[in-house]
């Protein structure tokens, strides 16, 4: 067994060197676990040899830094090593290698944050200039006991969400009636904007970045260096708008504690001459202040004003508006003008901070990315948006049980052309990866209604047509049987039987062909026994399923037939030809069959049938079909709603759904269909050609895409099927126009982004991918909860399958400890699990 060095040397291999703070932090993580033996490892692996930075590097050091030997195990671990005790030998062609990648994803990341910022700055923008002054009657201003001011706004929540083309939320909550418009400005502008409602719920909008170091100020800041300005700078909205009102100082919110210190650098500098107070809040625990406050006052050589309560303080009580409720205003004009330097404050570290380091990533992960709401048209969109606010369900759920309906109903009507000799079905396979009970099963018997309608009117009007089928196969089977008779009786008294063999044989091509009834949604059926009902029965079917473990977990993906079975389900989703021979019953050929496919099945069932699979569900390209959804469940957060009293939206979309179905079904008398093509715009077509070159481009070695790159070999061929699913269902006719591609090409580019997710942590050694599954379990238990206390029983009882097991569980949490993100801690004869009060610091307003 290799010892500590020999693995600590392993995992440096995967380290790229990079500049000087890389070099520093590596530093520290060997010193906390080495000390000064671990200097000659440093040195080898930064490639150094004693000169005068080595040495000052090291020497300053810490043994007892925050950074310990467990972050440099992730992170090498995140870059692809290995801890499985193999040496490997990287060279310095490699490691120049893995730094190129690493830079090259850096580069592509900083221009993507770039496109959300400028996205939502638009938007930003958009929004303001449809809002109106906020009013003294605002909910949420009369709640808190304050005033508007100018630079406050208002819009109606229906009016930001037709802008913002989703629904603003807090958390799994839609923000209702009259949103306070909130505008959040950084050093060059506008950057984005906090909504609130009158219940207190608020969102930011989406984008990265656009809120860090970003603020709002009571009113229009002045001019100058700042000489005989006094600033007062805080975290929420109605703190500073009391603050300001009691002082007639400007307020500016940096809207979260941890951008305490970033806004008040930012206003140092533009004010270099002006008195900064920072008005701390309290932790509610403990009654100290906020630590960021404190840190926030040192770091700009400003004051710190803390909010008194008095000895009796209700622990709900944190903030100067609570002061200002309270004791009212004149109190807190008094105790902001005897604000002092925060080295006079006395402050014991509470125990929310005391001794937590910096939490550590588990790994490089893909960020999940909002629902592309409003790429969907206009009619599904008002559907999909009316279901979810009944259901609850996630949205990607809902919008998926919605695109399902689509492909079922259109699949039979039309083939989509992206180019001379690349033409194709336009049915789509769907994977929502999620756990029962998130109403997927509800959500598909919404959006079939229509499907169910058909198929019970053709189901009727077919009887007569099977009832002479009855007849007929029942006399051409009593003439068969009788001919049989004859041949063996002649047979048997040795009399000729070639005219009757003749007749039998004619008889055998005149047998009566059942007809063919329109059964478009099938139940969990097998593989091949999907392939019998769309060669015999219907040459269009889908199967929507919300337990598709079932279908995952069947005996039709067994071991002895998961190839066979994965190659069939290909085959029905490009809409080739297969023949299927039987030793036992009549062999058949299935051709121009068209099938749609969506599954809801649970994380460790799709494990599991990796596991059986040995790799062949990737390595067939099986999965690559399917656009994956892997939502954040909403389950615990879905209070009781009465159904409305009509749904306008959802009959708007069945009606059009019915009238594609009763389009005549371009099916020939052997039951094979021959769709007419639908074409891309010119515009639609270079649209197209750039979608799919954009990703050509990320699969080489080092690309973006490369982990995934049989997902996203199959995006160009759905974005093209979902815009011509779009442009049917719209308008009914005519080329893909350039608007439907766009929309159609986001949504697929959304369902990649989620490929990248959940098939970059599936190959994530199982301790880190238990430890990451285990993270979000406990971040969204103690949001939930309102606490960062987890009983150890707790997430053994109700954590994530399969970290119920004691071993897989304490390996997770081992995990966890190591990257700083949790503590385990006893409590008499039972064990808790703490987490890093910054993973669950929650912004303030």
């Amino acid at each position: 067994m290799r010892n500590d060095l020999d693995r600590i040397r392993d995992a440096l291999r995967f380290i790229p060197v990079g500049g000087h703070d890389e070099r520093v932090r590596v530093a520290f993580m060997l010193k906390s676990e080495l000390g000064e033996a671990g200097r000659d490892l440093w040195n080898e692996w930064r490639d150094s040899r004693g000169d005068d930075e080595a040495a000052s590097v090291w020497k300053s050091a810490s043994e007892t830094g925050l950074l310990k030997i467990g972050t440099l195990f992730h992170e090498a671990k995140a870059s692809g090593w290995r801890d499985d005790g193999i040496y490997r030998v990287a060279t310095r062609e490699e490691i120049a290698e893995r730094k190129r990648i690493v830079e090259a994803r850096a580069a592509r990341e900083e221009a993507e944050i770039a496109r959300e910022r400028a996205d939502t700055v638009a938007k930003a923008t958009a929004i303001l200039k449809a809002s109106t002054e906020a009013k003294a009657d605002h909910p949420y201003l009369t709640r808190k006991g304050v005033s508007p001011v100018s630079t406050l706004r208002e819009i109606e929540a229906g009016a930001a969400a037709t802008i913002l083309g989703y629904a603003p939320k807090s958390d799994s909550d839609l923000l209702t009636g009259r949103l306070l418009v909130v505008p959040v400005k950084q050093v060059n502008g506008i950057s984005t904007l906090e909504l609130i409602d009158g219940d207190k719920r608020k969102a930011a909008l989406a984008g990265r970045g656009s809120k860090a170091g970003g603020y709002w100020a009571t009113e229009r800041l002045p001019d100058g260096n700042g000489n005989g300005l006094t600033l007062l700078i805080g975290e929420g909205v109605a703190t500073m708008l009391s603050a300001s009102a009691a002082t007639a100082y400007p307020g500016i919110a940096a809207l979260s504690s941890g951008n305490l210190s970033a806004v008040a650098k930012a206003m140092r500098e533009c004010y270099p001459a002006a008195v900064l107070v920072i008005l701390a809040d309290l932790v509610k625990t403990t009654g100290e202040p906020d630590r960021h406050a404190i840190e926030a006052a040192r770091s700009v050589g400003g004051k710190l004003a803390i909010p008194d309560f008095g000895s009796d303080r209700d622990r709900a009580m944190t903030d100067f508006n609570d002061m200002a409720v309270a004791f009212g205003a004149k109190a807190v004009a008094s105790t902001i003008a005897n604000a002092n330097e925060p080295a006079s404050v006395k402050h014991q570290p509470s125990n929310d901070s005391d001794g937590w380091p910096e939490p550590q990533p588990l790994a490089v992960k893909v960020e999940p990315e909002l629902y592309p709401f409003d790429a969907l048209p206009d009619t599904i969109r008002l559907a999909v948006e009316e279901v979810q606010a009944f259901t609850k369900a996630p949205i990607a759920l809902v919008a998926s049980s919605a695109l399902a309906a689509l492909s079922l109903a259109i699949q039979a009507h039309a083939d989509a052309k992206r180019a001379e000799k690349l033409t194709g079905p336009v049915g789509l396979f769907l994977l929502t990866i999620a756990d029962s009970g998130e109403r997927k099963s509800t959500c598909d018997g919404f959006f079939t209604a229509a499907i169910r309608e058909y198929e019970a009117q053709q189901g009727e009007a077919a009887k007569p047509d099977i009832r002479d089928h009855k007849a007929d196969l029942d006399a051409w089977s009593a003439k068969r049987a009788g001919l049989i008779e004859k041949i063996r009786q002649n047979s048997k008294a040795d009399k000729p039987t070639g005219e009757l063999e003749a007749n039998l044989r004619r008889l055998e091509h005149d047998k009566p062909e059942s007809p063919r009834v329109p059964k478009l949604l099938r139940g969990d059926e097998t593989p091949e026994n999907l392939a019998w009902v769309l060669a015999r029965e219907w040459p269009s079917g889908g199967v929507l399923s919300s337990e598709a473990g079932v279908v995952f977990g069947a005996h039709g993906m067994g071991k002895d037939s998961i190839m066979r079975n994965l190659a069939l389900l290909n085959i029905l989703w490009d809409g080739g030809t297969l023949s299927i021979g039987r030793r036992t019953s009549e062999s058949f050929t299935v051709r121009g069959a068209r099938l749609t496919v969506a599954l809801q099945v649970q994380e460790m069932t799709l494990r599991s049938f990796f596991d059986r699979s040995g790799g062949l569900a990737r390595g067939t390209g099986f999965l690559a079909r399917f656009m994956v959804a892997w939502p954040e469940s909403t389950q615990g957060f879905r209070l009781f709603t009465e159904p409305p009293a009509s749904w306008p939206a959802l009959a708007a979309f069945n009606r059009r759904i019915a009238a594609i179905l009763d389009q005549p079904t371009p099916i020939d008398d052997e039951g094979v269909l021959s769709p007419p093509l639908l074409s891309l715009s010119p515009d639609a077509k270079v649209a197209w050609i750039a979608f799919h070159d954009a990703i050509e481009r990320e699969l080489a070695n080092g690309g973006e895409l490369y982990d995934v790159r049989d997902v996203a070999s199959k995006s160009a061929d759905n974005a093209a099927r979902l815009a011509a699913l779009f442009q049917i269902f719209e308008q009914g006719t005519g080329a893909v126009s350039l608007e439907v591609f766009e929309g159609a090409s986001r949504i697929a580019a959304w369902h990649l982004n989620e490929a990248r997710r959940f098939f970059g942590e599936l190959a994530l050694p199982a301790e880190v991918a238990n430890a990451a599954r285990l993270d979000r379990w406990l971040i969204e238990y103690c949001r939930r909860e309102r606490t960062r206390i987890v009983p150890r029983r707790e997430v053994q009882r109700c954590g994530p399958n399969g970290l119920r097991d004691k071993v897989a569980l304490e390996g997770a949490l081992q995990e966890l400890v190591e990257a700083g993100r949790v503590r385990v801690v006893r409590d008499g004869r039972n064990r808790n699990v703490e987490v890093n009060p910054i993973l669950t610091e929650g912004d303030t307003i």
